[in-house]
């Protein structure tokens, strides 16, 4: 047993005394309104206070507190040479208290494990449809984009499924656009808290959108390039977007 676990208040003041006295000999007088003495005695009563509480745990206490502290340096360890790319999914056990991140967890585990899946094994771009069309609109001075019924995958791996035509306004200028389908989401279906007070979104609809623009980047998909000759804008023919590998049947 250490000699603190049993030593006094006071004991504990003179020996710190004799430690700061040994150090630096001016630091402190006698007189007790010294700062250093009160220093001192604080740090004293502070580390009584301590002792006092280890030796209010149990043993089983003691026991199960080393035991945690162990596992908790042996997992900074193995922390330390781990990549940010690495998986984790929850581990679940009896009478564990389970809250909205857990289940985030879980739901992150298998929608990152899935677009892994179509990024190695399928790569990404157009799987089917998506055709890209040019018309005149309504007025007969402008011009829409008309996109076809189609599946694709994002570079990152994200799934998009565009189940009805889609139809976009293409601008008066310019001499070459891009037009690129992107992964996006939306929360829906608003519910009132426990409280009552507060209102949270309890859905995610998974959604696309269809852009134009001068020149893509990014996690996107290219589906064609426009070229605006004579006031007019048609679809690139030596343009061949990327096309993800479709399995056979």
């Amino acid at each position: 047993m250490h000699r603190f676990e049993d030593a006094a208040y006071r004991e504990f003041a003179e020996l710190l005394g004799k430690r700061v006295a040994a150090h630096a000999p001016g630091w402190v007088d006698n007189d007790e309104s010294d700062p250093g003495i009160v220093l001192i005695e604080l740090f004293a009563f502070l580390t009584e206070s301590l002792l006092y509480r280890a030796n209010a745990i149990p043993e089983r206490g003691r026991t199960s507190a080393a035991r945690l502290a162990k596992f908790a340096l042996t997992l900074a360890n193995h922390n330390a040479g781990v990549t940010n790319g690495t998986l984790a999914r929850p581990r679940y056990f009896f009478g564990q208290l389970l809250g909205a991140e857990d289940y985030k967890l879980e739901q992150d585990y298998f929608r990152e494990r899935l677009r892994r899946l179509n990024r190695e094994l399928q790569g990404s771009g157009v799987v089917r449809g998506l055709e890209v069309s040019v018309q005149p609109d309504n007025s007969g001075t402008g011009h829409l984009l008309s996109v076809m019924p189609g599946f694709a995958l994002t570079p990152r791996g994200e799934e998009i499924e565009v189940c009805h035509a889609q139809t976009v306004c293409l601008p008066e200028d310019g001499h070459l656009l891009y037009v690129v389908l992107l992964y996006t989401e939306r929360p829906s279906h608003p519910q009132p808290t426990a409280n009552g007070q507060d209102v949270q979104f309890t859905r995610i609809e998974e959604r696309f959108a269809i852009h134009v623009e001068p020149a893509a980047a990014g996690d996107v998909v290219i589906l064609a390039r426009l070229l605006r000759e004579d006031r007019s804008w048609q679809v690139d023919d030596a343009f061949k977007p990327a096309r993800a590998m479709k399995f056979s049947t």
